[in-house]
């Protein structure tokens, strides 16, 4: 029997299904279109006022109860979990969370994430004696134990806290406008004034603003050297472009290795000679910033032949 031309159009069974076929894809468009609508702008605008707003909650506590913490340090986390969830659901969190697992990198990264901070502490500790300081006396030793357990809970309260949210949220969203160098320099004075309740709260001196505030727009540049060489040039992931592909792992141990080292340290050089320690650690910092411009080029922060800027890379 011949098959008609046109009978198809008039197929009842046949209608159904491409109509229900045309529907699905026609719903399943907007669905997909949704998950990245929000511009990088509007994301980094609701982590930054989130991150200050929850962080900053202690601190009229200090008022009422001195000698306090103004800050609750797991803002930054919390505020990135809760933008990835209203951006872009369950499936942006756990690609953020994700970021977590990246622990297989390159061991020459673990030496420079473990022994760069130390060494800057100790270089500007040594520098500072040499400049006529007393020798700073350590006391008894810690031990072990007792290092390893600072260490520890440095990794999570300081470490994991903020890097979850400064390096594994809001850096790859402000490489996606500006060079590395530059998101690096944005995010490290966002960093700084994210300080400004212990700054202000602190009545005796440990952390002077000035240099303390140097250096950490400083230590941002070489974190997001480490984030960058540790992933992929600072690309964010193909999956969410808010996501990036770095290790905050690495990040977090930089971070834990530099407070350790300096809670160890720094209260033995308590004394007159305690600003010239700030000093010279914030201005060895910036040298230590200005050598991986060089070395890794301000671009991608990464050494490698590509030199273009990282705009739009999603």
């Amino acid at each position: 029997m011949a098959h008609h031309p046109h009978a198809d159009k008039h197929h009842p069974t046949r209608l159904g299904v491409q109509g229900w076929r045309g529907r699905r894809v026609r719903r399943a468009i907007p669905a997909a279109h949704n998950q990245h609508s929000w511009p990088a702008s509007r994301r980094l605008t609701m982590f930054f006022v989130l991150a200050f707003l929850i962080s900053w909650l202690l601190w009229p506590l200090t008022f009422l109860i001195p000698g306090s913490s103004p800050l609750f340090p797991v803002g930054p986390a919390l505020a990135a979990v809760l933008v990835a969830v209203v951006s872009g659901g369950n499936g942006a969190l756990l690609r953020l969370l994700r970021q977590l697992g990246r622990w297989r990198v390159p061991v020459r990264w673990y030496v420079l994430s473990l022994g760069l901070p130390c060494l800057l502490v100790v270089a500007s500790a040594a520098l500072t004696v040499a400049g006529g300081a007393p020798a700073p006396d350590l006391g008894p030793n810690p031990g072990w134990f007792m290092l390893i357990g600072t260490f520890a809970s440095t990794l999570v309260i300081v470490g994991l806290f903020q890097e979850l949210g400064w390096r594994g949220y809001a850096l790859p969203l402000l490489q996606r406008n500006h060079t590395a160098l530059g998101a690096a320099l944005l995010l490290g004075i966002a960093w700084a004034l994210w300080h400004l309740p212990e700054l202000v709260s602190d009545t005796t001196g440990r952390r002077p603003s000035v240099p303390f505030l140097l250096m950490v727009i400083a230590q941002s540049v070489l974190l997001a050297w480490v984030y960058n060489g540790t992933g992929g040039a600072g690309r964010a992931s193909a999956e969410d472009p808010s996501t990036g592909t770095g290790s905050v792992p690495l990040c977090m141990l930089f971070h834990a290795s530099f407070n350790t080292c300096g809670a160890l340290i720094f209260p033995a050089l308590a004394g007159p000679h305690y600003l010239t320690l700030w000093w010279t650690l914030a201005l060895l910092h910036v040298l230590a910033a200005l050598v991986v411009i060089a070395y890794a080029g301000p671009y991608r922060l990464v050494r490698t032949l590509d030199t273009r800027a990282l705009h739009g890379i999603t």
